[in-house]
């Protein structure tokens, strides 16, 4: 009988780039072992990839908060994922391959423009909780001009910023767990040539599987937590520093 891990985290605990972190571990460890993982049966990622994982059907104890196993089996993987530690266990193109976008998807996001630069906006949460700051938007245009841009070709993505030509209306589902009215900006962030990153998941992995030419420019970030509206550079390459509470998050140094 084939040995299993199962997590159960995934659509509990974190939005869709957390979640992301969470699966492309968990598949990386089970492959790596031999072992068959259980996903949830309503975890969003069935819907948008070709996921074809075992449902969950066994309850296994949860491992500690982002412990990094050995070759166990039988146990609830439980946490982030968003260390180094856990990016030099993963292969980028095996990561890669886990994430393409279902053709529904492919056909209803195409490319918007023949060219153009994004600029992610992260605040939200990140302007009350200590461990994040906020970056000053004046920032990523001059970081743009900085790099020899013209900022006429910008794009701004923000979670509160309504696209017109955007219906956000994808699913039926609108719980925490199952909403993707997201995919557009995640697909406007994913289809740029050009892309300045916030801190955040969201466009850490939309840029990760941007194509093998878009350039990816990531804030500095590191002691400024608990900042709001900081003005900060830019740096080219998908670096960026998530968070900076304890010994669970670093910079991650994967892919572009």
């Amino acid at each position: 009988m084939t040995k299993q891990i199962s997590v159960s985290c995934l659509g509990k605990q974190g939005r869709f780039g957390n979640q992301l972190w969470q699966y492309a571990f968990a598949k990386t460890y089970a492959l790596e072992n031999g072992f068959d993982l259980q996903v949830p049966s309503d975890w969003m990622g069935r819907k948008l990839f070709n996921i074809t994982d075992p449902p969950l059907t066994e309850i296994f104890p949860k491992t500690e908060l982002d412990e990094l196993p050995i070759e166990k089996h039988s146990i609830d993987l439980n946490g982030y994922y968003q260390h180094q530690r856990f990016a030099d266990c993963m292969d980028v193109d095996q990561v890669k391959a886990f994430f393409k976008f279902k053709d529904i998807w492919l056909d209803n996001f195409s490319k918007s423009k023949e060219y153009y630069i994004v600029c992610h906006f992260r605040e939200g949460d990140f302007n009350i909780l200590p461990q994040y700051c906020t970056i000053k938007p004046r920032s990523y245009m001059d970081a743009a001009r900085d790099f020899g841009y013209n900022t006429n070709d910008v794009v701004c993505v923000a979670e509160g910023l309504k696209k017109s030509e955007d219906s956000r209306n994808y699913s039926e589902d609108k719980t925490y767990g199952g909403n993707i009215d997201f995919l557009y900006d995640f697909f406007l962030l994913m289809n740029a040539d050009i892309i300045f990153l916030s801190q955040s998941t969201f466009s850490w992995w939309a840029a990760f599987l941007s194509g093998e030419n878009t350039k990816v420019y990531s804030p500095i970030v590191q002691g400024l937590a608990g900042q709001r509206s900081v003005p900060v550079k830019f740096v080219e390459g998908n670096w960026p520093c998530h968070m900076e509470i304890d010994e669970r998050h670093s910079d991650i140094y994967f892919g572009k």
